[in-house]
């Protein structure tokens, strides 16, 4: 049995104006353009309306159909909950997210409902990843913001747990400004640099809790 390959085609794109579309490169890589497609299925055959032969008098036409427009906005609404088939057979929309589906051999035959579980296993999983790197990105550029409370230096590894695990904030008031590493244990009565002995708080919380010891 082949597997699926499923990548990141494009992206959508919604107005009351247009509607809701989808972005597609087409052409070699180095000569690649973009061009945008209906997202809503039967948008180039809706019924009730006529084609011409000219495309862009159809797809205004479209745009201005009162039940598309309802039918664009139940649809971007629905993407963002399952994943949902685009007018191209191999393409899905899920959570904004354009992804193709590709089923790797012609004779292989095409089940909808396995194609959307692998979709959003793909999305969830790339989103997943894309907060796990903002989170450690943004930990990151904070911790040389920091003041280092200890005479010791505290290891990168134990201050990046340390700001993730609280979040980014004050433990004490949740304050996000002048935010300071501390010692739950002082350093001087025996404190260690691990993370079980470090927590975040901000000056203000800092400074009150050193005048109570």
């Amino acid at each position: 049995m082949s597997r699926l390959k499923i990548t990141l085609a494009g992206k959508l794109r919604y107005s009351e104006a247009e509607g809701i579309q989808f972005s597609l490169g087409v052409g070699e890589r180095r000569k690649q353009r973009t061009i945008w497609l209906e997202a809503v299925p039967n948008a180039y055959e809706w019924p009730g309306l006529q084609k011409t032969g000219d495309n862009d008098e159809y797809l205004r036409a479209l745009h201005e159909e009162p039940s598309y427009k309802l039918a664009a906005k139940e649809f971007l609404e629905l993407q963002r909950c399952e994943p949902q088939g685009l007018t191209a057979d191999t393409f899905w929309a899920y959570r904004d997210h354009v992804v193709s589906v590709d089923l790797g051999e012609p004779e292989t035959i095409r089940d909808k409902q396995r194609d959307s579980l692998m979709v959003k296993h793909y999305v969830l999983r790339r989103e997943r990843n894309y907060e796990r790197v903002r989170r450690e990105v943004e930990a990151l550029e904070n911790l040389e913001k920091l003041d280092r409370v200890s005479r010791e230096p505290i290891q990168e590894s134990v201050r990046l747990f340390v700001w993730q695990r609280d979040g980014g904030q004050c433990v004490k008031c949740g304050s996000r400004e002048r935010l300071e590493f501390d010692h739950i244990i002082p350093f001087v009565a025996g404190g260690s640099n691990t993370e079980r002995n470090i927590q975040l708080l901000c000056e203000a919380c800092n400074r009150s809790k050193g005048s109570t010891i």
